[in-house]
């Protein structure tokens, strides 16, 4: 798949989207809009890539995704997946308001949306019931006023984060784009298996070398770390959703060394596998 531009139109009589979706998966094609972008998962679990970063959502995640940031969702399992997304053109509320003192929060906002923003848990639960009432809206001002009201809040939030890496910077070129894309699939396709750097290489038709700088340059990780992170994701999935042993688990998604697994899951998640299963 390569990347692509997807139109955002507007139901008639509104001048930004307000998407409801249920589906049996999300579309998965990874795409990009000139629309920031507020999606709000109402169920369902997998992997979202903005820009260069990878990382598990699950339902009442809620992320802001910036103007012109690629992204893509992709479900763990198929069955239902519901989302509720609000898509809006930056000078939606005119090419200046953004300007003024009292609209400088927001306009800080849009500048870290540049690398995607995840919310803390009470910022995320005030959000989510203001998107409530920016979809519950009647026609005329009041959508924009209560979206308005929802970028307040989310303005707030001391302790959003970013999901792309600080090296992370736009635009990319889209033939860099369907490079990355090629390998993440092939990747996505190859995941637990024994898996080289030249045979990844090969997948973006690029020298092992040039593929080993591609990947620190785009992903700010090696191609042995983006690996062994996108195994360690499978795995906090099975650990959570399955009774199978830690030992099961690491081997099924590729370690062929307990020590090895335990060390990387801690790296990507700040605690043991045990741990992180006794959470649920």
């Amino acid at each position: 798949m390569k990347l692509s531009r997807e139109k955002v139109q507007p139901k008639a009589g509104s001048s930004f989207a307000r998407l409801d979706f249920e589906l049996p998966e999300f579309d998965t094609h990874y795409h990009y809009h000139p629309e920031v972008e507020i999606t709000w998962i109402l169920e369902s679990e997998g992997q979202r890539l903005v820009g260069d970063g990878l990382e598990n959502f699950e339902a009442n995640d809620l992320v802001l995704i910036g103007s012109g940031v690629p992204h893509q969702y992709r479900n763990w399992n198929r069955g239902k997946a519901r989302s509720k997304v609000i898509q809006f053109r930056h000078d939606l509320f005119g090419a200046t308001l953004w300007e003024l003192p009292e609209f400088a929060k927001i306009a800080d906002l849009f500048d870290r949306a540049s690398r995607g923003l995840s919310f803390s848990s009470q910022a995320s639960r005030q959000a989510r019931r203001q998107m409530e009432r920016v979809f519950g809206a009647s026609e005329g001002p009041v959508p924009i006023i209560e979206l308005l009201g929802l970028l307040t809040l989310l303005s707030r939030d001391e302790a959003a984060r970013p999901i792309a890496s600080a090296v992370y910077s736009q635009p990319v070129k889209a033939k860099k784009i369907d490079r990355l894309e090629r390998v993440l699939n092939f990747l996505e396709t190859r995941w637990r298996e024994k898996v080289s750097l030249a045979e990844a290489a090969e997948a973006a038709a690029l020298h092992p070398q040039s593929m080993s700088r591609f990947f620190r340059q785009h992903l700010g990780m090696t191609f042995q770390d983006y690996l062994a992170q996108l195994r360690v994701r499978r795995a906090a999935q099975l650990l959570l959703g399955s009774d199978r042993t830690v030992v099961d688990i690491a081997f099924h998604c590729g370690f062929n060394n307990l020590a090895n697994f335990n060390r990387r899951f801690q790296r990507v998640f700040r605690q043991t596998p045990s741990s992180y299963r006794a959470r649920d």
